[in-house]
């Protein structure tokens, strides 16, 4: 993933397919030349356990496959709807400031500003990288918001729970946006589905390698990798072409005006 995860999603996509197809293919004529001299036949009670056996194979990938994809897309779908509650909380606490109307107001409504920016220029990049995390630019300007909005609520204690309640959300939000990122699928599901996969190209050798079972094996496995791929493309929810894209953040606060 680290190798594919910047790339174009049809290459992933295409890459996934193909790749696991042609092992497929390869598993398929190795089973067939090891196991399965003379054939798929010997007795129908054998055919029947062969079909079971690949069966039951294919079941479970699926199955399993199922269950990771919609794991990953609903990961991808709360991080999404996170960005969003982001820019529409850092919009709320922009208000409040406005509200509280007093002189320390401006530069807190401009620490956010900067804390805004930070987010989108450092920390987006550092959440797509390999060992995802939170930038330190962020962490900085963060500390200065908080101070600034504390300046801010001491002048105005009308206002302090309000302002309380909103910078709180907005760290929450942003440590939601760590655990989205570190959030992917584990080892064990892989090898599971390798293991499942595996058996059943093994089982694909009990067949003649002709055309036309390689064109059937490739479209089965290779739709598979295709599934397999999806997974990978949606795994990382800040890294790729299908990733969470910062502008509602970047939008969220108008400029201010010019004194």
């Amino acid at each position: 993933m680290n190798a594919l995860g910047y790339l174009p999603d049809g290459i992933i996509l295409a890459s996934g397919a193909f790749l696991l197809a042609s092992i497929a293919l390869i598993v398929a004529a190795l089973s067939r030349r090891l196991f399965f001299k003379n054939g798929s036949a010997g007795n129908d009670q054998h055919t029947k356990l062969a079909e079971l056996v690949n069966g039951s194979f294919l079941a479970f990938t699926v199955f399993v496959l199922a269950m990771v994809l919609n794991d990953v897309r609903g990961n991808l779908g709360r991080a999404d709807d996170a960005a969003l509650r982001e820019a529409s909380t850092m919009a709320r606490l922009d208000l409040e400031l406005k509200v509280a109307n007093v002189p320390e107001s401006l530069a807190a409504r401009q620490a956010l500003r900067s804390y805004a920016k930070t987010v989108v220029d450092h920390d987006w990049p550092a959440l797509g990288a390999t060992n995802p995390g939170l930038s330190a630019e962020s962490e900085a300007a963060l500390l200065v918001l908080l101070q600034s909005v504390d300046a801010v609520a001491i002048s105005a204690p009308r206002s302090a729970a309000a302002l309380k309640s909103q910078i709180d959300k907005l760290q929450d939000l942003r440590q939601g946006r760590l655990e989205s990122a570190t959030k992917s699928v584990a080892r064990v599901f892989w090898w599971t589905i390798g293991a499942f996969l595996f058996g059943a190209m093994i089982m694909n050798g009990r067949h003649p390698i002709d055309p036309a079972s390689v064109c059937l094996i490739t479209l089965h496995i290779g739709s598979i990798g295709l599934v397999i791929a999806l997974i990978l493309v949606m795994d990382e929810p800040f890294r790729g072409q299908t990733s969470i894209a910062p502008d509602p953040i970047s939008k969220a606060l108008a400029p201010l005006a010019s004194p």
